[in-house]
């Protein structure tokens, strides 16, 4: 996810046609009135034409293991005997509110054997399902651990949470929440690296059952899905997820909002949520897109001693006098060109052309040094040095850990 030009830069403009401040897409009701949230004036701000230097962070370096687990055992470390537990105590309980009489009930064990058999199942990919258990086509590592009468019924009566507390609940995804919290808690425990980024991350769906929770991004590799908001280290492990869900995503995700942050925007208070779990703030720096990207959420993470790194959209940035857009597309402009100006509490705002003109906020690192990058040109037909500064360097070396972890997932199961 560069930042540079090309049409990677078009791409996250038009993400999901969502402004900020409009992530939910249900139609309000014609007789309830929306709830508002008293924005709080933007303060006043002065820019000058200086450069920002900050003392670098200290570099993070992953401690190494006393010895090498077992796959299961690693597998167990996010997928934990508590979650084991809780699966059969909610699986046993949907059984016996279905039906007060039922034979049924499952234990730990075998929800263990019931997940290990779903897992191969993804490795090994049979043309059906009964070709598992099929004289022909019969799996061993699947049939003898299960037979399919089991795992049909299973897989009919697992379940997550409890059907009975699902009437009062304004979330959309009530059945698998617990299931979610908990490896979200377990991912949270890694220890994470000094620059995390923040981007969209889709789970392939190609159902037409979950209506407006079903979205699409046209530059992600699964572009139909459920969408979730991920914070990644660049080695691209994700710490922390936030479920979209429309109106009620933050607060079916448990986030407890301070007054100032329900005044921000949307997209600022989804960052405000990921970076709230994270372990040290104060020696991190977030890198993310012009997707949640403003003046108020820089200044925000910045009161945090949270350091921030970004691409803007030029509405978003409290109107710093740089030189316009439109003014760096023209054809007399070079390729390289830079402008730049600091507010007065030390938030870099940069505008660079590259391909097409790059707007970006940071409080992190500065446009000196200034080195160079190499771009084709159309007019010498080879590759030519453009002067680059560095925060657009830094950028497009971490911004990738939510791309590398798309990356690592969808890779062909031999190449894992």
């Amino acid at each position: 996810m560069e930042a540079q030009s090309s049409e990677d830069e078009d791409v996250e403009e038009d993400k999901d046609e969502e402004e900020e401040g409009e992530i939910s897409r249900p139609p309000a009701s014609k007789k309830a009135k929306r709830p508002t949230t008293k924005k709080v004036p933007a303060r006043p701000t002065t820019w000058q034409k200086v450069d920002v230097s900050y003392p670098a962070l200290p570099a993070f370096e992953h401690p190494a293991p006393l010895y090498v687990r077992s796959p299961q055992q690693y597998f167990f470390t996010f997928f934990s005997e508590q979650m084991v537990r809780h699966i059969a105590y909610q699986t046993n309980l949907y059984a016996t509110q279905k039906d007060v009489n039922t034979t049924f009930s499952t234990t730990d064990d075998e929800i263990v054997n019931f997940v290990a058999v779903l897992l191969y199942m993804g490795v090994m990919e049979a043309p059906s399902l009964e070709d598992y258990w099929s004289m022909k086509l019969r799996v061993p590592q699947v049939a003898e651990v299960m037979s399919s009468k089991r795992f049909r019924l299973l897989r009919r009566t697992l379940h997550f949470n409890d059907n009975s507390r699902a009437g009062g609940s304004v979330d959309r995804f009530f059945k698998i929440r617990p299931l979610f919290s908990f490896i979200n808690t377990s991912f949270q425990s890694v220890p994470q690296t000094s620059r995390q980024s923040i981007d969209e991350v889709m789970v392939g769906y190609k159902g037409k059952t979950a209506g407006n929770l079903r979205q699409y991004i046209r530059n992600k590799p699964d572009k139909w899905g459920f969408k979730l908001f991920s914070r990644a280290s660049e080695d691209g492990f994700v710490h922390d997820m936030v479920l979209y869900q429309g109106k009620t995503t933050l607060r079916s995700h448990g986030v407890t909002m301070t007054s100032a942050e329900e005044a921000m925007g949307v997209t600022s208070q989804i960052v405000a949520a990921l970076v709230s779990t994270m372990n040290l703030s104060s020696t991190t720096v977030v890198f993310a897109d012009n997707y949640f990207t403003s003046l108020e959420l820089v200044r925000y993470l910045q009161g945090k001693g949270c350091r921030y790194t970004g691409t803007a959209r030029d509405n978003r940035i409290g109107k710093p006098p740089l030189k316009s857009v439109k003014d760096m597309e023209k054809k007399s402009v070079p390729r390289g060109s830079i402008d730049y100006v600091t507010s007065d509490d030390g938030i870099l705002a940069v505008r660079w052309k590259d391909n097409k003109v790059v707007t970006m906020l940071s409080t992190d690192l500065g446009v000196e040094p200034v080195t160079t990058c190499q771009r084709y040109s159309n007019e010498t037909k080879k590759k030519d040095d453009v002067p680059c500064p560095e925060v657009i360097k830094s950028y497009n070396a971490n911004m990738g850990g939510i791309d590398k972890s798309d990356m690592l997932i969808h890779l062909p199961q031999q190449q894992r």
